[in-house]
């Protein structure tokens, strides 16, 4: 099952990504392009459940 972490962002955008084996919580970060403090919440999701802006 392929599984994702969704970030939900204090400015109330929401980003993803694909969770790879051996990849840091950093490093997604540094992907997405965010910083610890964009964060409000986040989520794993598998892709059924992954939301998607309208």
């Amino acid at each position: 099952m392929t599984m994702y972490q969704e970030y939900t962002l204090r400015d109330g955008t929401i980003k993803s990504i694909k969770v790879v084996e051996g990849r840091s919580h950093k490093e997604e970060m540094k992907l997405l392009g965010i910083t610890e403090r964009d964060i409000f919440s986040m989520q794993l999701l598998d892709k059924k459940s992954l939301q998607k802006p309208k």
